[in-house]
């Protein structure tokens, strides 16, 4: 029995051999196949192990902070290891962005603009960050400050079709109904199926009295997503306008029957009077 008891001493209090390295390959390998539980587990005793090389632990705290981020939700959690991994290298574009997206989350729009920018100053190219900051300059309704900011986003990725469609947004709430129309078509020319830029684009139209490209727009948007509710209550509100009342009507009972809980108002204002 002392022997026993002896045994398990010695094995509850020996010590761990297991490298840093060895925790962070496991770590990484567990971050990568999305098992973040498991990932922080490992991350947790990388950085418990310690490495001499300031860059290794840094990159550490970064995957932790990413798996706290994405697993668990744990923002504040991934705040304090974001900037554990600025303190142990504070020149990584990445970690600024990150960080930057984990203070939004925590509604910190002052301290993710810093950071974005920060992100930008060591990496000028960062079309993602421009493209995120201009978002929360957007919300803001700096819209000026957001179309700069896309259109930075563009010039470092001439493909970036969500620019396009936001900077169009951004455009349309500055009065640029022309520049906002480009936006819109460069956005759909780049991506044919982008749904939202052709609800956008026929918002725009509907406001300026182009009926027909507005119903254009969201037919467009049924063929690609059949069963989008909003589509179908939209072009009726279309064509209320355009005084078909049968095909109005006939939208707003699709928009219904996929769960749009408007159409029944609608129906009772513009369909009573219809047969059955």
């Amino acid at each position: 029995m002392i022997l026993v008891c002896s045994t398990f001493i010695s094995a509850a209090f020996a010590q761990d051999t297991t490298s840093f390295k060895t925790y962070f390959d496991n770590g990484l390998a567990k971050y990568k196949s999305k098992d973040y539980t498991n990932a922080i587990a490992n991350f947790d005793k990388a950085i418990d192990k310690k490495s001499d090389v300031a860059t290794n632990m840094a990159v550490a705290y970064y995957y932790r902070a990413l798996s706290k981020r994405y697993g668990t939700k744990d923002n504040q959690g991934a705040l304090k290891d974001f900037n554990s991994a600025i303190e142990n290298k504070g020149d990584n574009p990445d970690f600024f962005f990150e960080r930057a997206s984990a203070k939004f989350a925590l509604k910190d729009t002052t301290g993710a603009v810093a950071d974005y920018t920060k992100a930008i100053e060591l990496k000028p190219s960062n079309e993602k960050a421009y493209f995120e900051r201009a978002k929360i300059k957007f919300g803001s309704k700096d819209y000026k400050a957001a179309i700069s900011d896309f259109g930075h986003a563009i010039e470092n990725k001439s493909d970036y079709y969500e620019a396009y469609n936001l900077r169009g947004k951004a455009k349309l709430n500055d009065k640029d109904t022309i520049g906002a129309s480009a936006d819109y078509n460069k956005a759909i020319e780049l991506k044919p199926d982008y749904t939202l830029a052709y609800t956008n684009r026929a918002m725009l139209k509907y406001g300026m009295k182009d009926y027909e490209a507005a119903k254009a727009d969201y037919s467009k948007v049924i063929e690609i997503k059949p069963n989008d509710n909003m589509a179908y209550f939209f072009r009726a509100v279309v064509e209320v306008a355009m005084k078909a009342k049968a095909d109005a009507c006939a939208d707003f009972n699709k928009a219904k029957e996929l769960g749009n809980t408007k159409a029944d108002e609608m129906i009772a204002k513009h369909c009573k009077d219809l047969p059955k």
